[in-house]
């Protein structure tokens, strides 16, 4: 009998991942063994596939990809068609990129670590930008974050849509102020057939207008997620923290999650960009205020029934229905695989680019001493930059790097649960990509861990006893939110 692909998946390979099956419909690929890449090549309706030929191992994987109907039964003299034929891209794989469109922004937001409101890092042209669509589908990247600045200023947003369109590249998440989210734009998105999730920004009940320097900002931003939960439309959000809105906490995200939003993920400032501004310095949270603040509000989010999805800083986070809570930071590795286990997982599948054109493992590391080192692509392509190169490299950078960086990573206890702690807080520090992360050090030296147990012990069982756990089990750290703290 003959088989065939199902029309939405392609045979997709790339630098050192070979196997992949590419979903046109989430944008997103997976990878199998040589032996069951090769079976499944022959479900393009040429070839004869008899199942009693397969040993039982072959058959269960069999009967999922036809269970899951990545494959059927072809038809009399169906065959694949041609876009579905295998084809390799010239750079290694990436799930996504975040992308800054423009560096300028509608606000003046007092903790902007890329100065958008002076757009320091200024905007590529139109022209500019379709080369970048154009390279991001040559590297078989078709997941972009379209991020600023505020990319809705841009007066060619639409037709950067209609080019990311073109060439079948998905819209992960629109990154927004939410300023300029009116019906009319969410109309033009249904028009351009596109339906992506937002996230904005709040920044506390009565103080999100100090922070973005503008005043009207937070009711312009409430109108957009009422309008945004009304239209459906998937909707996360980020606080910044600091001494003058900490105990709005609480308050901000019941307000939040009545108007639909599904998750929120809080913390400190940078200390880069505008927020670097001496006068500015009294505001930030210390690391003892902050764990402090959370300590106090997370027995709270639990007597909440917890509201929304949470992430704060790297020490906490849940997803509602999980049975376990977990820390981000916390991502255990034992002394044998520090050799193979990346320092950041999300490096490894994600990437940014900046409006300047520079590629970053990160977008906090973007205007940091160190960015000098980072590639152009307006100076070498994209395809070079993701081929086995000194970017990939970092982003590539193992447990046992970081370790033999540093000699308090050698003499730490802690290691083997910080995994080397997070590059953009390390580059922060001191301008060394392998240096150690203060913010982790200082999470795990102060017990951090059994701090934040003990604020969530009595909350959480109460909690659960009130909502049995719906999922299995609790996802790991780097899957449990799209993004890092």
């Amino acid at each position: 009998m003959r088989y065939i692909l199902n029309g939405r998946y392609r045979f997709r390979g790339w630098k050192k991942a070979q196997t992949g099956v590419y979903d046109a419909a989430t944008k997103t690929a997976k990878f199998l063994n040589k032996k069951q890449y090769l079976m499944l090549l022959r479900c393009d309706g040429a070839h004869d596939l008899d199942e009693q030929d397969l040993s039982e191992e072959d058959k269960k994987f069999f009967e999922e990809l036809l269970n899951s109907e990545v494959i059927r039964p072809a038809r009399l003299m169906e065959l694949l068609h041609p876009v579905q034929s295998y084809k390799e891209y010239p750079a290694e794989y990436r799930k996504s990129v975040q992308w800054s469109i423009t560096g300028a922004c509608n606000l003046k937001c007092r903790h902007c670590f890329m100065s958008a409101p002076h757009a320091k890092h200024g905007a590529p042209s139109h022209e500019q930008i379709i080369a970048i669509a154009d390279q991001l589908a040559e590297c078989g990247i078709f997941q972009v974050s379209l991020t600023g600045g505020e990319p809705l200023i841009r007066e060619d947003f639409l037709d950067i849509i209609d080019a990311l369109n073109e060439r079948e590249i998905g819209i992960d998440t629109i990154y927004t102020n939410g300023w300029l989210v009116d019906e009319a734009f969410l109309d033009d998105l249904d028009k351009h057939h596109v339906h992506p999730p937002f996230q904005l920004s709040f920044d506390g009940v009565g103080w999100h207008d100090f922070l973005r320097g503008v005043p009207g900002a937070e009711d312009r931003t409430i109108s957009a997620l009422k309008l945004l939960q009304k239209r459906g439309c998937p909707v996360s959000i980020s606080m910044c923290m600091h001494r003058k809105n900490r105990h709005t906490l609480r308050k901000s995200i019941n307000l939040l999650a009545s108007l639909g939003v599904r998750s929120v993920k809080c913390g400190s400032m940078m200390q880069l960009g505008e927020w670097a501004q001496p006068e500015l310095h009294d505001l930030q949270l210390t690391k003892e205020e902050e764990l402090q603040m959370f300590e106090e509000y997370i027995p709270q989010y639990f007597e909440d029934d917890a509201p929304v999805s949470l992430m704060l800083g790297g020490v906490f986070m849940y997803d509602p229905g999980d049975p376990m809570w977990n820390i981000f930071f916390r991502r255990e590795c034992a002394p044998e695989d520090e050799r193979l286990m990346p320092s950041c997982g999300i490096l490894t599948k994600n990437f940014y680019i900046g409006a300047e054109g520079m590629v970053c493992p990160c977008m906090g590391m973007g205007d940091c001493g160190y960015a000098k080192n980072f590639p152009n692509l307006f100076e070498t392509p994209l395809r070079e930059i993701l081929d086995d190169s000194d970017f990939t490299h970092l982003c590539q950078t193992k447990v046992g790097d970081i370790r033999d960086a540093n000699p308090q990573c050698r003499e730490c206890k802690y290691l083997d649960r910080c995994t080397g702690g997070c590059r953009n807080s390390a580059l922060m520090a001191g301008d060394n990509y392998c240096g150690i992360d203060p913010e982790q050090c200082w999470f795990f030296e102060h017990n951090g861990e059994e701090r934040i147990a003990a604020a969530a012990k009595d909350a959480f069982e109460a909690y659960i006893r009130r909502h049995p756990p719906t999922n299995g089990q609790a996802k790991p750290a780097d899957d449990a939110m799209a993004e890092c703290p």
